[in-house]
């Protein structure tokens, strides 16, 4: 989630079917982008946030986020609402539900986000090296996730569940999916002047497949039936300002003979002014004989005005090579990138 330009207040609470207390976030964005194929052109974006929490009298703590972006969609009548969660926190550990991290992603740590300040396009985590979903989303994107915290342990599992009707299913001629699960681990001990922070998680579906790169610029892969993934990460975060972290994981299916996606990235901060970069590789070989091969890196720039107002400047670079993977179409060759300010 993008942080810029931040600012939050809170307002009294109301009354309902139980007492919450309302937080109102927000950020607001201007500037300019550009890239391959896009004129430079002005950009500007306002996104708010609001958050509803409240406790019980046996100290149940529960909640809800709404993002103003998915307002649209809180009328629908099929129970799919794009970033809205919900939960319920006691000693027993958080429940969660909606637009959520699978159990796999919530335990590993993304190089791309590591000691970055953000950009305002998103250039820094919008190439083909990055990957931070695996295979959430891959059936109706509501997510149902357990996540448990002891000292500097935590586990989590999680399920998403194919929501498709009787009659989607009928016009796509197949039966209903198993559920998406997850399950996935972290230890984030204090090591010297720092903060190690390791993940390692498994997921599996009986169908999936995976996007990455920005909402202009993206490549799909279809896996087919019977799809996993594992991963495992590492990150330090030194109390002078250095971050480095690296992730890999490893993928495999029906249709797949090999995958995996690995990434590396790391920042520094002093004073107001914060850099990172990060470079990440994904390979996938299919058992007929296509691959598709991607790399990307992003570089983040910040410098804090103070008062929540801050300039930042982003780059990223993509590379990649399709071979008759999914059909004659995708063959070819992509470079592009992008840059905002």
């Amino acid at each position: 989630m993008k942080k810029v330009l931040l600012t939050s207040t809170a307002l009294v609470a109301f009354a309902g079917a139980a007492a919450a207390e309302v937080t109102i976030s927000g950020w607001a964005e201007l500037g300019f982008v550009g890239g391959d194929g896009l004129v430079t052109q002005f950009w500007q974006d306002v996104d708010v946030d609001f958050t509803m929490t409240g406790e019980t009298d046996g100290g149940l703590t529960f909640g809800a986020n709404v993002d103003l972006d998915s307002a649209g969609d809180l009328g629908n009548t099929t129970g799919k609402m794009g970033d809205v969660t919900v939960f319920a926190s006691g000693e027993f550990g958080t429940v969660t539900m909606g637009d959520t991290d699978g159990a796999l992603d919530w335990a590993l740590q993304d190089p791309a986000a590591v000691g970055s300040p953000g950009t305002i396009a998103d250039d820094e985590t919008a190439h083909f090296g990055r990957q931070d979903t695996y295979l959430d989303g891959d059936y109706d994107g509501q997510i149902l996730r357990y996540d448990y915290s002891y000292g500097d342990f935590g586990f989590a599992v999680s399920l998403e569940m194919d929501g498709a009707n009787d009659a989607e299913l009928d016009a796509e001629d197949r039966d209903r999916y198993d559920p998406l699960w997850a399950v996935g681990a972290r230890w984030n001990p204090e090591l010297g002047n720092g903060t190690l922070k390791l993940g390692i998680g498994y997921q599996a579906g009986d169908e999936g497949g995976v996007t990455f790169g920005s909402d202009d610029v993206n490549i799909s892969v279809p896996f087919g039936q019977d799809a996993t993934v594992w991963g495992l990460s590492g990150a330090y975060e030194m109390d002078n300002g250095f971050s480095i972290g690296a992730v890999y994981s490893d993928w495999d299916s029906d249709e797949l003979k090999d995958g995996y996606h690995w990434a590396i990235g790391g920042g520094f901060s002093w004073d107001a002014f914060s850099i990172a970069a990060n470079y990440g590789e994904h390979s996938f070989e299919a058992n007929g004989g296509g691959d598709v091969d991607t790399s990307g890196w992003g570089l983040a720039m910040g410098y804090d005005l103070g008062g929540g107002l801050s300039v930042l400047a982003g780059y990223g670079s993509s590379d990649a090579k399709a071979k008759g993977f999914d059909d004659d179409d995708s063959n070819g060759d992509i470079d592009w990138d992008s840059y905002s300010l």
